[in-house]
C-alpha cells in the first residue's frame, strides 16, 4: 500500500514538473492592441462617413502580409481591436477622396504598436477629388464624338480619362489635386485617304493638347483644386497631313506568310503606344495616318511554338511627306559570345553577403556547426534591356568562372545592358572593333563579331543641400535623372532634417538634378524625358569615376 501511494505521488510530482517546464519554455503571450480615431475632410474639417481604414502589418510574412480593417461610423469615428504588436502601415480610401500627402511628401503613413497598446486619439484626414470638364473640337469648330480624354499628371491618379459625346463633351474626375495636361485622342483607322469628287478633301486630326497644340511641352497645365471643377477646357484637335509610309520586307524565309509590320511611338516613359499592318504576298507594305513624330518600324513572322523571326529595325520620322522605299531587312535570331573586362578587381569579384552571427568571414557552416569551406561565389549576370523604340523582351546571361559569356537566340535590336552586382557599372562596350562608352550595345544590324564589356567599380557621388525660399526643405525627394538616351540609371534621395541629401554609387556620366513636388512623374523621368516643368531648378552633372560633386538645389515652394 505505501509503494502504491508513493508512485502516485511521484507521478503527481512528474505531471506538475512536466507543466512547469513546459510553461518556462513557451513564451508568454503579447496582449493585443488597439486602435481609434477619426478621418475627416481635409478641406472642410467635417467627419466622413464610410471612409474605410485599413492597417496592414509590415513583415508579417507568408503569402501576404496581414491587415487590419474598419469603417467610420456617421461622427467619422473608427476602432480597431485585436491587433498583434507590430509596425503597422496606414491606408484608407473613400470614393470622391484621396489620401494627402504627410510631411515627409508621402500617401502613406505609419505607426508602431506595442504590447498592450491603445492609440485611441488618431486624427487623419482624406482630400476630396476635382474634375475637368469641357469639349473637343475640329478645326472648324465642329464638336467631335468618340475622342478619348486623357488628363497626364500625377500617376497613380484614378479617373483620369473619358470619352466625348455626341456634343464633344467630356468629363473628367476624381482627380487628384494637383497639375494636369488634358490631351484628346480622336479615332483614327489606318486606311488610305478618300477620294472625293465633290472640292472637300479628307482630314486627319492628331492627338492634340489643350488648348489645342501637338507637344507636352507646349501644353497648358491646369491647376485642379480640392473639391473644385474646371469646366469649360475645350481642346481644338490640330489638322495635319495623312502620310504615307511604304517599303519592302526583306530576307524572308522561303514561302514565309503573314509576315506583321509593328510600328511602335516611343513614348516619355520609353514604352510608347504600338500599332501595325501586314505585309502582302510579295513583301511590299503601306501605312496610313500616322500622326508627326519618331516611331520604329519592325517586320515580324511568328513560326511554330511562339518561334520569332524579326527584322532589323528602322527608325523614321514622320512630318508632312510620304516616306518610300524602306527596307525592312529579316534577321534570323543569332547567339553572341563575349568576355568581361575589368579595370579593378573589385569590379571583378562581388561582394559577399555578411556573415552570419558565430560565423566569420569567409566561411560558409555545414551540418551540426561545422565549417564547410567559403561560400558559393555571389551570382554575376548580364541582363540585355531593350532601349526605347524597341518591342524585345530582356534576355540574361551568366558570366562564367573565366570571364566569358553568351547569349543565345537573340533578336536584333538595340539594348542596354546591365550587371548584376552593384555597384559595377557597365563603362564601355566594344562590337567587334568599334568601341563606344556607355551601357548601350547596338545588335540592330544583327551580330557584328563578339563583344567585349568593360566594367569598373570606381563610381562618383553627389550630395549638397535642398532648399526654398524659406531655407533648407526637411525630407526633400532629390532626383538623379539620366539625360536621354543615356544610360539606365535613375536614383532618388530622401533629404533629412537639415534638408542635405547623399547620392552615392553613380556611374560616370551626365545627368539632372532636382527636388520633386507633387506632380513629379517617376516613370516619365527614368528615361530622362518629361523634365520640361523643372527647368527653372533643374541643375546638370557630369560625374566622373572618383567624383564627390557638392550641388546645392533649388525647391519649389510647394515640395515637401
Amino acid at each position: 500500500m505505501h509503494r502504491v501511494i508513493s508512485g502516485v505521488c511521484l507521478l503527481a510530482l512528474f505531471g506538475a514538473a512536466a507543466v512547469w517546464a513546459q510553461s518556462q519554455t513557451q513564451p508568454p503571450v503579447e496582449q493585443p492592441a488597439s486602435v481609434a480615431g477619426v478621418i475627416t475632410n481635409s478641406l472642410t474639417g467635417e467627419p466622413l462617413l464610410r471612409a474605410h481604414i485599413q492597417l496592414q502589418l509590415v513583415g508579417a510574412g507568408g503569402p501576404g502580409n496581414q491587415s487590419y480593417g474598419a469603417m467610420t461610423n456617421s461622427e467619422g469615428k473608427f476602432s480597431i481591436a485585436k491587433m498583434p504588436p507590430g509596425h503597422y502601415m496606414i491606408m484608407m480610401d473613400r470614393i470622391g477622396f484621396v489620401v494627402p500627402l504627410n510631411t515627409a511628401g508621402n500617401r502613406s503613413s505609419d505607426i508602431t504598436l506595442g504590447a498592450g497598446d491603445k492609440k485611441d486619439t488618431l486624427k487623419l484626414t482624406l482630400t476630396p477629388v476635382g474634375a475637368i470638364t469641357g469639349r473637343v473640337l475640329d478645326a472648324d469648330g465642329e464638336p467631335v464624338q468618340n475622342a478619348s480624354v486623357v488628363a497626364e499628371g500625377l500617376t497613380g491618379s484614378g479617373g483620369t480619362n473619358s470619352t466625348t459625346d455626341d456634343k464633344g463633351e467630356y468629363r473628367i474626375g476624381g482627380l487628384r489635386p494637383g497639375r494636369y495636361r488634358i490631351k484628346a485622342l480622336p479615332q483614327a483607322l489606318p486606311f488610305p485617304p478618300e477620294i472625293r469628287s465633290d472640292g472637300t478633301t479628307d482630314a486627319h486630326y492628331s492627338p492634340s493638347y489643350y488648348p489645342g497644340v501637338l507637344t507636352a511641352a507646349s501644353a497648358t497645365r491646369l491647376q485642379v483644386q480640392p473639391a473644385a471643377q474646371l469646366a469649360g477646357m475645350d481642346i481644338r484637335l490640330v489638322r495635319t497631313p495623312i502620310v504615307t509610309v511604304s517599303g519592302k520586307v526583306t530576307g524572308a524565309p522561303e514561302g514565309a506568310k503573314n509576315i506583321s509590320i509593328q510600328v511602335q511611338r516611343p513614348s516619355a516613359s520609353g514604352f510608347g503606344g504600338s500599332s501595325g499592318s501586314q505585309a502582302k504576298p510579295d513583301g511590299t507594305f503601306d501605312l496610313w495616318r500616322l500622326d508627326p513624330g519618331k516611331y520604329t518600324l519592325t517586320a515580324s513572322i511568328f513560326g511554330p511554338g511562339g518561334m520569332r523571326m524579326q527584322s532589323a529595325p528602322v527608325d523614321i520620322e514622320v512630318t508632312s511627306a510620304n516616306i518610300e522605299h524602306l527596307e525592312l531587312r529579316m534577321v534570323a535570331p543569332f547567339d553572341l559570345t563575349g568576355e568581361m573586362r575589368f579595370d579593378d578587381e573589385q569590379a571583378r569579384r562581388p561582394q559577399q553577403p555578411p556573415a552570419q552571427p558565430g560565423q566569420s568571414q569567409g566561411q560558409g557552416q555545414g551540418q551540426n556547426g561545422a565549417q564547410a569551406g567559403p561560400p558559393p561565389a555571389a551570382l554575376r549576370r548580364i541582363t540585355l534591356r531593350p532601349a526605347s523604340g524597341n518591342m524585345l523582351p530582356q534576355t540574361m546571361a551568366d558570366v562564367g568562372a573565366d570571364d566569358t559569356f553568351q547569349f543565345e537566340k537573340l533578336q536584333p535590336g538595340l539594348y542596354h545592358v546591365a550587371l548584376s552586382w552593384p555597384p559595377v557599372y557597365v563603362k564601355s562596350v566594344r562590337v567587334g572593333s568599334t568601341e563606344t562608352e556607355g551601357d548601350l550595345l547596338d545588335l540592330r544590324n544583327g551580330p557584328a563579331g563578339a563583344i567585349t564589356i568593360a566594367a569598373s567599380s570606381v563610381t562618383g557621388q553627389v550630395s549638397g543641400t535642398a532648399s526654398d525660399s524659406k531655407g533648407p526643405v526637411s525630407g526633400a525627394l532629390v532626383a538623379l535623372v539620366p539625360e536621354p538616351d543615356g544610360r539606365q540609371f535613375f536614383r532618388t534621395a530622401m533629404a533629412g532634417q537639415d534638408g542635405t541629401y547623399t547620392i552615392p554609387n553613380i556611374p560616370p556620366g551626365k545627368y539632372k538634378l532636382l527636388v520633386a513636388d507633387d506632380d513629379f512623374n517617376m516613370g516619365t523621368a527614368r528615361t530622362g524625358n518629361g523634365l520640361e516643368d523643372y527647368a527653372d531648378i533643374m541643375a546638370s552633372v557630369e560625374i566622373h569615376p572618383g567624383d564627390h560633386l557638392t550641388k546645392d538645389l533649388k525647391a519649389r515652394a510647394t515640395a515637401k
